[in-house]
């Protein structure tokens, strides 16, 4: 295994940890939204968040082990997916705060 190896398992790791306290965290939080639309959109929010650092943290680790690490390139998109969608229902909710 060499130096960058450990690195990416190292730096993954302390990213899931993220993500798994972020998870925690908002599950613990109770929602303050009054329409169903709008809790639906907090926890789609919530869950992008968590989604996103376990997403990076999975890139991380999939990219230090799996070999030849090339094909799997596409693990990179989960973190970006998981942003878009955090974006996407952030904007929604500010919509619907100014109706």
């Amino acid at each position: 295994m060499t130096f960058i190896q450990i690195v990416g398992l190292a730096i993954g790791g302390v990213l899931v940890v993220v993500g798994l306290v972020s998870g925690i965290r908002s599950a613990a939080a109770p929602v303050e939204a009054g329409s169903g639309r709008d809790r639906f959109l907090v926890a789609l929010h919530d869950a992008a968040r968590a989604g996103f650092w376990l997403g990076l943290g999975t890139a991380f680790f999939g990219l230090s082990v799996l070999e030849p690490a090339r094909d799997y390139r596409w693990l990179v998109m989960l973190p970006i997916g998981m942003a878009a969608l955090r974006l996407v229902a952030g904007m929604l909710l500010a919509r619907g705060a100014e109706d």
